[in-house]
């Protein structure tokens, strides 16, 4: 009498099945993380041609004049005391201290939608510190002389250093001094529906005229970045996402491109970098690259290799030098391409003037 096979898989057919599934799952998620990253890049990419919209729109109601720096005597003055104990005196950064000169402040009435400040891809961002109350005695600068002796307890921000912003930024936080309260965690975290920021600008270029730039088509006035973002530097293009990329003490966004020699200093951008370009692409926010807003109103996704390709470049790698090279204006390489990080002497001979990493 013959005897029936019963139904079902024997164990090495289910093995097999599950390999193949196993090798086309393995083959199909890289194509469909690729195509959401795609999507993301595609939303940033607008929201940083709208920035770069409103910037223009700002050029034509003021004269083509960027957005103001402070110009008060009183403030840089005072500034320069290095209130509360601040090592060095900042009065090169005093404009800071006023929230009313923040530049998303300043275009909220042309881009009418905070999100545009937002980038869905990134993972180190930026924004809201420090919350200036309004209505004070004395205005913004009055509150930062009565509050000296609360700064650096209370405002991971580190003091008017660093950027402060007026109410209606710091979301539920409207006096972040008073309140014992931040924006912002110690991590950089948004709390209590602050604003957030991971595009950043060239505020540099604060009251800088039109007719000041060689050609509007190459002058970068927003772009992908990091946890700092009123400045752009050819380094937070780069990797506006990977923090102490260089020897500069723990900012995230001012790496030293000479990695491979720091001179003693402990880099955390890993030296092979300047070897093999692909090792650093994961780190590029969009497949690789970064959008960037030009001045003229469009924006642009740009590779790594080209931004670094186009980018200007300290002569000889000596900081306060004369910019070389690139089609790049309103920015600069954030560091010196050929000496140490810190070494802002301009003494090259460290590490040699011929030595240009990435290139």
């Amino acid at each position: 009498m013959r005897r029936c096979r019963a139904d079902g898989f024997t164990l090495i057919e289910l093995l097999v099945v599950i390999a193949i599934i196993g090798i086309l799952a393995a083959m199909v998620f890289p194509v469909f993380a690729r195509a959401r990253e795609s999507a993301r890049k595609a939303v940033c990419l607008s929201n940083v041609k709208n920035i770069a919209l409103a910037m223009n729109m700002y050029l034509g109601d003021n004269n083509d004049t960027l957005p103001p720096t402070e110009h008060r005597q009183e403030v840089f003055d005072y500034f320069a005391t290095g209130p509360a104990g601040g090592t060095p005196p900042c009065d090169w950064h005093a404009y800071q201290g006023n929230p009313y000169l923040r530049w998303p402040v300043i275009l909220d009435e042309y881009v009418k939608n905070r999100d545009v400040w937002r980038c869905p891809s990134a993972r180190l961002q930026g924004g809201a510190f420090w919350i200036v109350p309004g209505n004070y005695p004395g205005g913004w600068l009055g509150y930062l002389k009565a509050t000296e002796g609360e700064w650096g307890s209370s405002s991971p921000g580190g003091g008017p250093c660093n950027t402060a912003w007026p109410p209606g930024w710091g979301g539920e936080v409207t006096d972040s001094i008073l309140q014992q309260i931040a924006a912002r965690d110690n991590t950089g975290a948004a709390k209590n529906k602050a604003f957030v920021q991971s595009v950043m600008l060239t505020e540099d270029l604060r009251g800088s005229k039109l007719s000041q730039f060689q050609n509007s088509v190459w002058t970068v006035i927003a772009g992908d970045g990091g946890g700092v973002n009123f400045t752009v530097q050819i380094n937070s293009l780069v990797l506006p996402d990977y923090c102490f990329p260089g020897c500069w003490g723990g900012d995230c966004n001012a790496p030293d491109w000479t990695a491979p020699d720091c001179v003693g200093q402990d880099c955390s951008a890993p030296p092979e970098w300047s070897k093999d370009t692909s090792l650093r692409s994961s780190y590029g926010r969009h497949l690789g690259g970064s959008n960037i807003g030009f001045l003229d109103g469009h924006a642009a996704w740009m590779s790594q290799g080209s931004i670094i390709a186009h980018a200007p470049k300290y002569a000889c790698g000596c900081w306060g030098g004369g910019l070389v090279g690139g089609d790049f204006e309103g920015i600069n390489p954030g560091c010196p391409t050929t000496s140490p990080a810190g070494n802002q002497g301009g003494d090259a001979s460290m590490v040699g003037c011929s030595f240009v990493p990435f290139y």
